[in-house]
């Protein structure tokens, strides 16, 4: 059975860096695929690409649903006709040929994937890899901190696996990559590397060429640690076998709140947490990191 693909873009108030990324997503999309463009809102997008309409492949719709990224994302599954759903951001830009390579990994039995990046940053740009990532189906044993990635990373997964697994959460409106991620792994669906960059994304940019500022640098620091909070507990159980997993989730969620100053949190993921041991080690970690933030 041929796959097809939908991308999928959610956007608000950034009217100028959308134009760039439709743009790149033009060029990379198949004949026979889709562009959804999913305006949160801000009723900037439609205005933003007046002059795009005769692209039959893009749809711009307004998002009714959840407010935030990740409903904007949801609903842009929902709307899409594609068995493939490619996530990209409104202030990056797609690689030409990567929408070819996720087609060609699903008909390897991969159900989702992500790859390396190149980023822009204060006019440098780099090239982000995943050392101990190779090229193909991610192995069930790799450690779960190399196989996570943010929707921003070429992010893919199947239609069929998204309705299955169910939404982003969209109550998360930071880390909700790594939970969805986390929910995959612990679900078996396999995973697709590639090491060739998908995405080029763009960071510290002059946020004076747009009225949203980029999430990352705007995130409430309590609403942030909340959502790494949840993160370890919503999959805390779903790791138990696995140690070496349950804790990377605990140590970055422990490592946000020593560096934010919000101790009443890291006081919330320890105190029930079992058994005995990994309340002290958690403490203990917890500890050093508060130090080592006050060092600075």
């Amino acid at each position: 059975m041929k796959q097809s693909l939908s991308i999928v873009i959610p956007t608000y108030n950034r009217p100028t860096l959308l134009r760039r990324a439709v743009e790149s997503a033009q060029v990379a999309c198949p004949p026979d695929g889709e562009i959804i463009v999913v305006d949160d809102r801000s009723d900037t997008a439609v205005l933003a690409l007046t002059d795009f309409k005769e692209d039959v492949r893009l749809k711009v719709v307004t998002n009714t649903g959840a407010k935030g990224a990740a409903g904007a994302r949801n609903f842009g599954a929902e709307m899409a006709k594609g068995s493939i759903l490619l996530f990209f951001d409104d202030d990056d830009t797609l690689v030409a040929d990567y929408p070819a390579r996720v087609l060609a990994a699903a008909t390897e039995g991969a159900d989702w994937g992500f790859s390396a990046l190149t980023a822009t940053e204060n006019d440098r740009i780099r090239h982000i890899p995943r050392e101990n990532l190779s090229h193909g189906l991610i192995p069930d044993c790799v450690p779960l901190k190399d196989k996570t990635a943010a929707f921003s990373a070429g992010f893919w997964v199947r239609a069929a696996v998204f309705k299955a697994l169910g939404e982003i959460a969209s109550d998360l409106v930071n880390d909700e990559d790594t939970d969805f991620c986390c929910r995959l792994h612990a679900s078996k669906y396999s995973a697709w590397f590639e090491p060739e960059p998908g995405c080029h994304v763009y960071r510290g940019y002059d946020t004076g060429t747009t009225t949203a500022p980029q999430l990352t640098q705007s995130t409430d620091p309590e609403i942030m640690v909340r959502c790494y909070m949840q993160t370890f507990q919503r999959n805390n159980a779903a790791f138990a076998e696995q140690p070496a997993d349950r804790w990377f989730l605990l140590r970055r969620a422990l490592r946000v709140a020593a560096r934010e100053g919000t101790d009443h949190f890291a006081y919330e993921m320890l105190r029930n947490l079992k058994p005995r041991h990994w309340q002290v080690k958690g403490w203990l970690f917890w500890q050093l990191k508060k130090l080592g933030t006050r060092l600075r």
